[in-house]
């Protein structure tokens, strides 16, 4: 049967318990909220990914997610897309690998720490996991993560009863770090499998100032624009840049429209601007699916 995580905190975390727990006493580390120390304290973060202390899968949608661990759980079928992979993260584990829910590390307890490893409720007659804990000899190993979707998935929403999602994390073995990789770099990494399967890929096409578009392209990766429906009513984009003009976008609040970024369609981009107390659309470029 597969292991059904219920990640409706800030994400996923892996760990291995007692490095957890020796890493925190040697840094003096007494807060009860870890996850927004770590936040807070970028340097302390860093040698968490440094050290394989804590490996974090953030920013991804809530809801039930399937996780696998090579070698020790039956990989995914035929109905399932692979959607990620990445290589090369630092873990280092003593005796057992416990892959949780992220939020209960906001408000541990040092000391009953390990009350989290394979940690569940039950409600409605039915079990729900938040986290899950895997036998694994003492050693240094590098983390390799892969992303699924279902075949059928669309993208908006992955229940614990049926989870659209999953992640299948492997683990080789390493006689010692050498550098590491940050997975919390938005611009290397993208783990959210949920926005890389409603998503669809762009190219944006931008009108010249003097043709009343922008003066320039959006200076941060992520931009919200819209698109005028038959009606002219306005249909919201979130768009996402790989620092060029090409990009990955989703409907905002109206899955129903998914159709509307199928491939080859194309469609006028719009600014919503205020002016005199009123709302106005400046076209600001071309969008061409891809």
């Amino acid at each position: 049967m597969d292991r059904v995580l219920g990640a409706y905190g800030y994400g996923i975390a892996l760990f291995s318990l007692p490095v957890l727990q020796d890493f925190l006493k040697t840094k003096k580390v007494r807060s009860k909220k870890l996850l927004t120390k770590l936040q807070k304290d970028k340097e302390l973060y860093l040698r968490t990914q440094e050290q394989g202390i804590l490996f974090p899968i953030v920013k991804i949608d809530a809801g039930g997610y399937i996780v696998k661990l090579d070698g020790y759980d039956e990989p995914f079928d035929e109905e399932w897309n692979l959607k990620l992979a990445y290589e090369g993260f630092n873990i280092d584990i003593q005796n057992s690998l416990c892959i949780s829910d992220l939020e209960p590390l906001d408000y541990y307890d040092a000391e009953k720490l390990d009350k989290y490893e394979n940690s569940s409720q039950t409600m409605d007659d039915k079990t729900y996991y938040r986290s899950f804990k895997y036998d694994v000899p003492s050693g240094k190993y590098l983390l390799s993560v892969k992303g699924y979707a279902r075949k059928s998935a669309t993208g908006h929403s992955s229940s614990r009863e049926y989870p659209e999602y999953g992640f299948l994390f492997s683990l080789t073995k390493a006689e010692a770090f050498d550098g590491f990789k940050n997975p919390r770099k938005s611009e290397l990494y993208e783990f959210n499998i949920a926005w890389l399967t409603r998503s669809r890929e762009a190219f944006i096409e931008w009108f010249p100032e003097e043709d009343g578009g922008r003066k320039n392209p959006p200076a941060e990766n992520e931009y919200h624009a819209v698109i005028k429906l038959e009606d002219e009513s306005p249909c919201h984009l979130h768009i996402v840049f790989d620092h060029t003009d090409h990009c990955r976008v989703c409907i905002l609040w109206k899955n129903t429209l998914d159709h509307l970024l199928d491939s080859g369609k194309e469609h006028i981009l719009y600014e919503e601007i205020r002016k005199k107390g009123k709302t106005q659309f400046q076209k600001v470029g071309r969008m061409i699916m891809k």
